[in-house]
Order: C-alpha cells, then structure tokens, then sequence
C-alpha cells in the first residue's frame, strides 16, 4: 500500500512538473493558432500587454507608427519605455509618434521626445481625441481591446493592419511637428487648433468636462478657453456663447479653407 501511494506521488509530482514545463508552449501554441487563423490575439491585463508589445518591438526590423492620446505621459510611463524605443532607433527602425497637443505641457514628455528625436524619431500633435495605436513593421498592431484598456487586441490580418496604417497616414498630415513651449509658429497654430476645436464643442453643446477629455486637456484649462471666448464675443450664458460662435461664421471660414479646390 506504501509502494502504491509513493509511485502516485511521484506520478503527480512528475505530471505538475510536465504542466509546468509545457505551460509556456502550449500557450504560445494557442497563440499562434489564433493568428494563423484570424489574425487577433486577445491580452489582457497589464504585464501581459505589455510583454506582447515589448516582444513586437524587439522583432521590429523597419518602422514603428504610434499614437499615445492623454496629453502629457507620467515621467514612471516614459523612463520605462524609453530604453526598448532607444534601441529600436539605434537598430535603424524608423518612427512617428503622435500625442495630443496637452503633451507639451509635461516637462516629462518633452524630455522624452527630446531624446527620441536626437535618435531620428519624428515626434507630432493633434488637437483632436484618438485611440492609442502601435504597429510594427505594418505587419502587426496593437489596440485597446476595451473601454479600460486593460485588454489589449494584437492585429496580424494583413487587410486590418493596412487600414490601421492609413489611419495613422490620415491622422500624421494634420498632425503639428512636435516643439518646444514658445511663441513660434507652430505654438500659435496649436494654441489656435484649440479654440477651434474647443468651438466645435460649444457649438455642438458638449461640457467643458466632455471636451476636455476629447481633447486631452485638463477641465480647468477648458474653462480657461471658454472664459476668454465669452468676454471676447461679450456672451453673458454658454447657450449664448454657442449661437454666437455660430453667427460669428469662425467656424464656417476653417471648413471653407480645409475644402479642396474642385474646380478644374
């Protein structure tokens, strides 16, 4: 009876072991069936995104295209990607970065881009909100899964990785090079990009908590925006504000000037 219970330990301490051993395998086994198959992988969770972006990056042989919305990044976020981005641009890799036009605000993002870009990367702002995007090589992408972005979907069907990459083409023609705080051109136009859009909002009747989060900026400095656009146009109600912007025809000049010319 000992002989037996001992053989059946060492038979389950043998079969934990195999387990353990085979884990890694058949997980990468059910990885790549999902994109031999369809082309999407699910991640979820925080270190496990993180390792299929950090494994990406590190098969990344040509280019990287990204768009990181939420205006100025923490400087824990930037210090821990910024050695894997340095060596994909020490090996040659191309790269364009968008952030929000808020990123200029951080010292922490600037210091990033600045090291980036001494490296090659070109680094630009939109005043519009987006969805975080990576793809590499323009074989592979990665997108937030869900609301949270605690999930993250890994793209390798060839015909979704290409739209995501014109997006990012469609999003990088508008998008204002990235530069330092200061009264340049570049400056004026973002700071100009922003009432325009903060405009379009109070038109369409969205709050300043609404707008901030479209545009990456914090509420405080919406309402900063909207105060200045108030006293200017000598509205006394946000309602008011918005029939005046309207009337006022700002709006309608930036549509007229964004239209292509169809004549012959």
């Amino acid at each position: 009876m000992a002989e037996i219970l001992e053989s059946s330990a060492r038979s389950a301490i043998n079969l934990l072991r195999v387990r353990e051993e085979l884990g890694p395998v058949l997980a990468e086994y059910r990885n790549n069936h999902l994109r031999n198959s369809s082309g999407y992988v699910t991640h979820t969770d925080f270190p496990n995104i993180n390792a299929a972006i950090r494994l990406a990056a590190r098969e990344c042989r040509r280019e990287v295209l990204t768009s990181q919305p939420g205006g100025a990044r923490s400087a824990a976020v930037l210090g821990e990607s910024l050695p894997s981005t340095l060596d994909m641009l020490d090996r040659g890799v191309t790269m364009k970065t968008i952030y929000q036009h808020n990123a200029r605000s951080g010292s922490a993002t600037r210091d990033f881009v600045r090291a980036i870009q001494e490296r090659g990367a070109q680094v630009a702002t939109l005043d519009e909100n987006f969805d975080r995007l990576i793809i590499f090589d323009r074989t592979v992408a990665f997108i937030p899964a869900d609301d949270d972005r605690r999930a993250a979907a890994e793209i390798r069907a060839p015909a979704m990785v290409s739209f995501l990459v014109a997006l990012f083409e469609r999003s990088w023609i508008r998008a204002v090079p990235f530069t330092p705080p200061g009264r340049d051109r570049a400056t004026t136009r973002i700071t100009d990009d922003l009432e325009l859009a903060i405009m379009r909002h109070i038109v369409a009747g969205d709050t300043d908590t609404v707008t901030a989060g479209q545009l990456g900026i914090s509420v405080r400095r919406c309402q900063e925006y909207v105060a200045r656009m108030s006293a200017k146009l000598g509205s006394r109600s946000r309602a008011q504000l918005g029939y005046l912007i309207a009337k006022s025809g700002m709006l309608d000049n930036v549509a007229e000037e964004g239209t292509p010319d169809s004549s012959p």
